[in-house]
């Protein structure tokens, strides 16, 4: 079998990841095993998609597919590391306390160190701390070059001190060790084929990690687009990846972008000046392209739409705004009305109607309602009585007044019977159905640019608004706004809305 190295430049909607699983199936064919192929990639969302595509495409088991993952998920696997060891929130407000350094409390399903951090003093530092490592770098050089006078040198130095003693002492591990451990201990797996998927987002040290992977394949594909690197804050080498091999192919052929953004696309990327050269072809229709003064003018009211901010400050300010008009919309995969909530108040409607209502609705059901208002004491969510039903029952509203505690009947609306929904939910639960919108699926995404990276919308609206700290980075370094919104403008697969700048600090578009 010949040697392949081969770097594949995929602009937004070319199909890198088929092109990624039409190479896997060809290596197949040459006769190269499952689990002898390697794809590794820089999120777990982009992991399980090339996963799911080779399995659905070539009728492959995904236990067949041992390394295709995350370089964090294969050094974990690879040293044995239980999920126990693994350092999370907790440990670092245990280590917070200690320094007198606050942490935040951040909810997150980590796969990185950066997963960990939220906004507090404490996890401000120690993205720092983690950049230095993720580029390989001395901590004093990364503070230094970062020239960032919010963060004191010396208390950095106390906080990374106290937690490597930390992890010492608990015989803890973070991911960045997992990461370093692995390239410490040169033992790659015996792989045939080696195929890294949003290569331009991998940092200085994950590129040390692909050098020992890359040490036994023949075949080497290496798949990204260095116009979208966005990674910067973690540490991505964008370099790395244009020098990754010298074969070079480009993907020319956008089945996501129409003509009107594939333009603008273009007045973005060619403000960068260090990048590498592509000639790629929009689909064949013209699209829309519209500006907007405020929310209010934007056709919100049918399609499919994704509203990408900066920040989640931003994101969040146009979330308050349709949120007072009663539009529905999601963000991290949550629905703006809860899904227990809408189910409480549906399931109260269809009660009153006369359909009877299985248990589990039944105490959702009374989780909304005060004890001696809505149901008698003795008879909560948790109680023996409900907890007792067969799970396959179906309760009338009157068997439950007359057995379960029921104290209010059908002609009370659910906004009445449901009383611990708080009274802001409630109007805008009222406004949300006047719409006729789908409450469960909402037809409208709101999310940060980052957050949006790999996805794509119908309709996509752009607020070009930065925060102080990103109008600061826009001034001096220029090519990373230039990515962010290159990237947020080529979601769009229809019809691009760009809002005018509210305020003094924006975006260029």
């Amino acid at each position: 079998m010949t040697e392949e190295h081969e770097t594949i430049l995929g602009p937004p909607g070319t199909g890198k990841t088929q092109t990624n699983s039409n190479k896997i199936r060809e290596c197949i064919e040459q006769g190269i095993e499952p689990d002898r192929i390697a794809c590794v990639s820089f999120t777990r969302k982009a992991a399980q998609e090339s996963r799911e595509r080779v399995c659905r495409d070539w009728g492959i088991d995904e236990k067949d597919l041992p390394y295709f993952q995350t370089l964090h998920s294969m050094a974990f696997r690879s040293g044995g590391y239980s999920s126990d060891e693994v350092m999370g929130k907790d440990d670092l407000k245990e280590v917070g306390d200690a320094v007198g350094i606050p942490f935040g409390n951040k909810k997150s399903n980590i796969e990185t160190d950066f997963d960990t951090l939220g906004v507090s003093k404490g996890d401000f530092y120690m993205s720092q701390y983690h950049l230095a490592r993720s580029k390989r770098l001395p901590l004093e050089e990364m503070h230094r070059r970062l020239a960032d006078y919010s963060v004191d040198y010396s208390e950095l130095k106390r906080l990374v001190a106290a937690y490597e003693c930390y992890k010492r002492v608990r015989s803890k591990i973070d991911f960045t060790d997992m990461i370093e451990n692995f390239i410490k201990a040169d033992a790659p797996p015996g792989i045939e084929a080696l195929f890294v998927d949003e290569a331009q987002d991998l940092s200085t040290l994950q590129w040390s990690m692909i050098d020992v992977l890359r040490q036994t394949p023949r075949i080497q594909v290496f798949t990204g687009d260095d116009d979208q690197a966005i990674m910067g804050f973690q540490g991505a080498d964008v370099q790395a990846f244009l020098n990754a091999t010298e074969k070079k192919t480009v993907l020319s052929q956008s089945y996501r972008l129409p003509k009107s953004t594939w333009r603008e696309a273009q007045n973005i990327v060619n403000r960068i000046e260090d990048r590498a050269p592509k000639i790629w072809r929009p689909r064949d229709e013209e699209g829309i392209i519209q500006y907007h003064q405020n929310i209010w003018d934007v056709p919100l009211h049918e399609g499919e739409w994704c509203l990408m901010a900066r920040t989640n400050r931003i994101a969040s300010q146009y979330a308050h705004a349709l949120r007072e008009e009663g539009w529905v919309y999601s963000r991290n995969g949550h629905p703006s009305i809860p899904s227990k909530t809408y189910e409480a108040i549906q399931s109260w409607e269809d009660w009153c109607k006369g359909v009877a209502i299985t248990p589990d609705k039944l105490r959702n059901i009374y989780t909304f309602m005060a004890v001696g208002e809505g149901y008698s004491r003795g008879h909560g969510p948790r109680s023996s009585a409900l907890l007792g039903l067969d799970s396959d029952a179906l309760i009338s509203m009157s068997e439950a007044k007359d057995k379960l505690g029921l104290l209010v009947d059908g002609s009370i609306r659910w906004h009445r019977a449901l009383n611990k929904i708080d009274l802001d939910t409630k109007n805008y639960v009222l406004n949300a159905l006047k719409r006729k919108d789908n409450v469960k699926s909402p037809r409208i995404k709101i999310s940060t640019i980052h957050s949006m990276k790999g996805g794509e919308a119908d309709n996509v609206l752009v607020v070009p608004d930065l925060s102080y700290a990103a109008h600061k980075e826009y001034l001096h370094n220029p090519a990373t706004e230039h990515r962010v919104y290159y990237v947020a403008v080529t979601r769009t697969k229809k019809a691009l809305h760009i809002m005018l700048p509210q305020t003094n600090r924006s975006y260029t578009l």
